[in-house]
């Protein structure tokens, strides 16, 4: 079984509890946001796929080769018991932006001597508004360290991973050099950015704002168990919501009726 299947798997789930969550949110730019993740993540399947069956096609090219000579092309295997170990989301970093070139992410807690680990069982993948790196089997554990949604723009192609004695360095090669990074991440949130807004819908904001973009980070950067907790607190807003509205708008019934299904 190949390493990168855990991979495939892992982007499935999270496009399938996305898939929930666009299904249960009510506000139209949440839609937007998560239908913006799950499109990155779709992506990032259709490439590991088709690098999967690159993959088949050398393999099987090369069975009548020496095992020497087909050594390279089946160190990235990885035996179906170390496997059994889901994805350990890494959230503990150091953001360097001192460099002109490149923003420097340090992972250091739990990575010393990482320098040795095989390079096969480190994955990364790179997009111009995203990154994604899976550690394979270190010390019996799988690791993910993952942004879907980075401040500024990236060059794919220089960027890139380096492992050192005391951890791993993910090297973000800046698409513009004179752009300044004041966060990993871009700050707009679920609601769009600010300067798209009017006036007039800038003041009269949903007061929940701030926790809706607390729980979409919470998600974007949370194990399993924490996805489903706030998928479950989502479900249980808009039950609260919606039996509110009932309540309230009881005597119009059939127009909000109508506007809920908008």
């Amino acid at each position: 079984m190949e390493a990168q299947s855990q991979v495939i798997e892992m982007y499935q789930k999270d496009i399938e509890e996305l898939e929930k969550l666009i299904n249960i949110a009510l506000r139209p730019n949440i839609k937007r946001q998560l239908e913006e993740y799950k499109n990155n993540l779709s992506n990032l399947l259709k490439e590991e796929k088709k690098k999967i069956e690159a993959d088949k096609k050398k393999a099987e090219e090369s069975q009548k080769d020496k095992k020497e000579e087909n050594k390279e092309k089946t160190n990235s295997d990885i035996d179906q018991e170390k496997l059994n170990a889901s994805f350990t989301t890494i959230s503990k970093y150091a953001f360097d932006t001192s460099n002109n070139k490149f923003i420097k992410l340090y992972l250091t807690d739990g990575f010393d001597g990482i320098k040795t680990f095989s390079a096969s069982n480190i994955k990364s993948k790179f997009t111009k508004t995203s990154f994604d790196v899976c550690i394979l089997n270190w010390k019996g554990r799988n690791y993910r360290f993952s942004c879907f949604n980075l401040s500024k723009e990236i060059n794919p192609s220089d960027s890139y991973v380096k492992q050192t004695n005391s951890g791993l360095i993910v090297y973000l090669a800046k698409a513009n050099t004179s752009d300044f990074w004041d966060s990993l991440e871009k700050k707009k949130g679920l609601f769009g950015n600010k300067d798209e807004d009017s006036p007039a819908l800038d003041k009269n904001k949903d007061p929940n704002q701030s926790l809706m973009e607390m729980m979409r980070d919470m998600y974007q950067n949370g194990d399993p168990e924490m996805k489903r907790m706030i998928a479950e607190a989502w479900t249980k807003s808009r039950d609260e919501q919606e039996a509110k509205h009932k309540h309230d708008h009881h005597h119009d019934h059939d127009h909000d009726h109508d506007h809920d299904h908008h």
